[in-house]
Formats: C-alpha cells, structure tokens, sequence
C-alpha cells in the first residue's frame, strides 16, 4: 500500500467516522426529543387532570351550598301549625329536589375524575344532604324529632365536608400519578 492508498483509505474512514457519529447523534437527538414530549405531554395531562378535579370538588361544594339554601323555606312551612302532611309540597320542594340532582351530577364528576376515595367522600356530602333534606320530608315523624333529626344530620353535613375540604387539599396537592 503506497502513500496515496493510505490517504485515501484515512479520508474514507474519517468520513465514514463523521457519518456514524452525526448519525448516532443524530438518533440520540432524536430519542431525547420524543423523551422530551413524553414528558411535556405527561405534565400537560397532570396539570388539566389536577384542574379538573378542583373544578369538581369545588362544584361538590356549591351544589351542597345550594341545595342548603333550598331548606329554609321548607323549614319555615313545616313549623307552621298548619302544615298539613298530606297536602301536595311539590313547588315547595322542587327548588331542592333540582338542587340535590345537581348535587348528584357534581358527585358523579368526582367519581370520573377521582380519585375514588374522593368519590366516596363527595357520596357522603350527598348522602347527609339528602338526608337532611329527608328530616323534613318524612310525614311520619313529630316536628321535635324531625327538627333533632335535621340537626344531626347537619353536623354530620359538617364534618362530611371538612373531611372533602382536608383529603381534596392533599389530593390537589399530591403529584397526580
């Protein structure tokens, strides 16, 4: 092999050399691009997951406020001597009965979004609502006992709801996995 031989051979691998290295780099590049986007697309699903969930327990929240504030009028009848249990209340308790489907649908957007723990809390708002909405309702019980009955429930209500309020801090909190 004479000098011109080995020139040539030199130039050739320093060529190939150059290939094989942009073209590795050029696959490391792109592996640490698409790992990039992995990444990014994980993140964005995260953060409109974790928004997701705060817009459903704060509905949680309102629907429950709502369907509260529905009570008064319904309270204020039934005290009344001349409340008459087999009277039709239908337009009395309409603004409640659409308040606690609300209420429903608002829980039901929590079990999608989860996660179910948090599910099983906002059922448990909803079940102490209806059941506080219930106290007065039921025509077989006397007004002391309706009225003890509505109490309770609205101090089980009550820790109902700081217990939804801690776990959906820390669930918000969290990293969403």
């Amino acid at each position: 092999m004479d000098q011109g031989d080995a020139a040539v051979w030199a130039a050739a691998l320093g060529i190939a050399g150059t290939l094989a290295g942009a073209l590795g780099g050029a696959l490391v590049q792109g592996r640490v691009i698409r790992r990039q986007v992995r990444d990014q697309e994980a993140a964005d699903v995260r953060h409109r997951l974790r928004e997701e969930r705060q817009a459903a327990f704060a509905a949680v929240l309102d629907r429950c406020s709502e369907a509260e504030a529905t009570f008064s009028p319904i309270v204020r009848a039934r005290v009344q001597p001349s409340w008459d249990d087999d009277a039709d209340h239908g337009e009395l308790w309409a603004p409640t009965n659409a308040a606690l489907k609300a209420l429903q649908r608002a829980v039901t957007a929590v079990e999608i979004t989860g996660p179910g723990p948090m599910a099983d809390l906002a059922s448990a708002i909803h079940y102490e609502v209806q059941a506080k909405a219930n106290a007065m309702r039921l025509p077989a019980a006397d007004l002391a006992q309706r009225v003890r009955m509505f109490g309770e429930h609205s101090t089980a209500l009550e820790q109902a709801q700081r217990t939804f309020i801690r776990e959906a801090r820390t669930v918000l909190a969290a990293p969403v996995r």
